[in-house]
This record gives structure tokens, C-alpha cells and sequence, in this order.
């Protein structure tokens, strides 16, 4: 449906703002981001149909890695937080089943309503302004990297008082107040994780994880069946670009070897992560090789 446009004339709006979590994490090549952007379109597309927001009555505008979509008066507000986190996450569920690890999804979804401007050209309107910045509220991106949680719903202030704490169907005793501090934004905001309990401190969240120490990642290496073999990691070794492949001295000891390895990689601009990819490509997808990826990417 093509909505008329006034110019200069507000229009007041449900405004759903949806990041897909680390979309330029250098684990993903361009194959994997179109995939996820593919796969987010109809996640989204099938969940909002579900819950009864009718998609095509929405106005979409795409971010690369998320959307900025507009929902009519019409739609009842109080069904994107009761009814829609449900279908998101069976969404995501199904779509991650289905693909391999570089490909899959997480996703940050800010909820807000106001007046926006609409015109030919796009979207002006303090109201959208504030739910993109609480998008990107770091608890939220922490509260994900934590919980390895698919979801993470935000809400505004207002959009928490006036609409979740109304509707026990909304869960509102499941939410926690955050702060946000992006940019020149400095705001209050509330965060649910539909698929995983929250930590009641919300301090917990304000700090980013600690970047693991190199030994620990050795160790991770060292549980991969394609690393600790000597003969599988020369061979993983040779998969590596020439340049870090012929760095890497060779020692008799595996975990000396594992060491030298890790330190090689990490000289060279996405070194660790081309390490994951080829070892990825030797032993598949496991919990062990899951593991070796979140520690690479929180060194990074």
C-alpha cells in the first residue's frame, strides 16, 4: 500500500528501528552479509504479518545492516511489544538453524512513537532521531555479547510508560532501566531480552566484556580436533595467506606451536579471523570452534 505524503504535514508513527548485531564482524564475508540481509527481511516481513502489523502497510527504509520501519495508527502499538517479540524470535530461530554460523543473526529492535516529516527524500523527526540512538545503547550490545541472546528489545522512556507498563501482556516486570549515552544523547531507556532472564544489577551491563588473554584463547584453539593434531594444523597452517603461513616457526610442542601461530595471525589485519574461517573449513561447526570465534572476536 503507497501511503499519501503532505509535505511539511506530521505524521504521527510507531518508529521500530532494527540492527542486525556485529553485520561487519570480519568473520562474514560479503556472501554471509547478503544472506543476513536477506534472511532479516523475511524474518521481519513474516513476524510483523503474524502479529498482525501488515508489512506492505508499513514505510521501510533500509540501513544495510537493519531497517527503519514506520507502522500506521492503526496498528495498536501495544502489539509490537506483545505479540511481535514472540514471532521475531521463532523467526530467528528457524533462519539460524539453517545456516552456518557466519551468517546468523542477532538483532537489536528500538521501539519509539512521535511526529515524523515525510517526503520524497526520506524520514525527518526527533522521535526516530532518539530510537536510533537507543539502538546502539552499548547495554544492549552488551547484554547480547553476554547471554548470547537472538533478541534484544528497546524501548523509549515513554514508549516503556505509556504502552509496556499499561499491558501485563508486555511483560513489563521483564524489562530494566538502562542508560543511554550515544553521540550527544543522554537518555533513559528500558531493555527486555525475550529469549534470556536479565541481570537484575544494571550495572552488570555497563561495561563491556573482558577481552580474553591470549593463553585462553590457546587453550580454546587446542580443544579444536584440526588444531591440536600436529599433521591437521600444518595443513590448516597452508590455508592461511602466504604471508602468515611462512611466519608461523614451527615447534615440536603443540601448544608452543598453537602460541606462535595465534601471535603470527595477530600481526596481520584480519589474521585471526582468516584463522577461524580455515579452520572452519577443516573442521566444520562445533561447540569448540564456536567457542575459538567469540574469543577472536572479542579480542578484536
Amino acid at each position: 500500500m503507497t501511503e499519501h505524503i503532505w509535505e511539511g504535514e506530521p505524521h504521527h508513527r510507531t518508529i521500530v528501528v532494527v540492527d542486525v548485531a556485529r553485520f561487519t564482524d570480519p568473520t562474514r564475508t560479503e556472501l554471509h552479509q547478503r544472506t543476513v540481509h536477506e534472511g532479516l527481511y523475511d524474518v521481519l516481513s513474516k513476524a510483523f504479518d503474524e502479529s498482525g502489523v501488515h508489512w506492505k502497510e508499513c514505510r521501510i527504509e533500509d540501513r544495510g545492516d537493519g531497517a527503519i520501519i514506520l507502522v500506521r495508527p492503526e496498528f495498536p502499538k501495544g502489539w509490537l511489544v506483545d505479540q511481535m517479540p514472540a514471532r521475531l524470535l521463532a523467526g530467528l530461530r528457524r533462519y539460524n538453524a539453517r545456516h552456518a554460523a557466519e551468517a546468523r543473526v542477532q538483532l537489536r529492535v528500538a521501539l519509539n512513537s512521535g511526529e515524523v516529516h515525510l517526503n520524497d527524500h526520506g524520514i525527518v523527526s526527533q522521535a526516530l532521531n532518539l530510537a536510533c540512538r537507543v539502538v546502539d545503547a552499548p547495554p544492549a550490545k552488551n547484554a547480547l555479547e553476554r547471554t548470547g541472546a537472538l533478541l534484544a528489545l528497546i524501548t523509549t522512556d515513554a514508549f516503556y510508560q505509556d504502552v509496556v507498563r499499561q499491558d501485563p501482556a508486555a511483560e513489563p516486570a521483564a524489562y530494566r532501566r538502562i542508560a543511554v549515552s550515544v553521540k550527544q544523547t543522554n537518555a533513559t531507556a528500558w531493555l527486555r531480552l525475550p529469549d534470556c532472564a536479565l541481570p537484575e544489577d544494571p550495572a552488570a551491563l555497563a561495561a563491556p566484556r573482558r577481552a580474553p588473554d591470549l593463553f585462553e584463547l590457546v587453550d580454546a584453539l587446542l580443544a579444536v580436533p584440526v588444531v591440536s593434531d600436529d599433521r591437521s594444523r600444518q595443513q590448516l597452517i597452508s590455508l592461511l595467506r602466504p604471508e602468515i603461513a611462512g611466519a608461523v616457526p614451527y615447534d615440536s610442542h603443540g601448544r608452543m606451536h598453537v602460541l606462535s601461530l595465534v601471535r603470527t595471525c595477530e600481526r596481520y589485519a584480519g589474521g585471526l579471523a582468516e584463522l577461524v574461517t580455515a579452520i572452519r573449513a577443516l573442521d566444520g561447526d562445533s561447540l569448540s570452534v564456536r567457542r575459538v570465534e567469540e574469543l577472536v572476536r572479542d579480542r578484536d
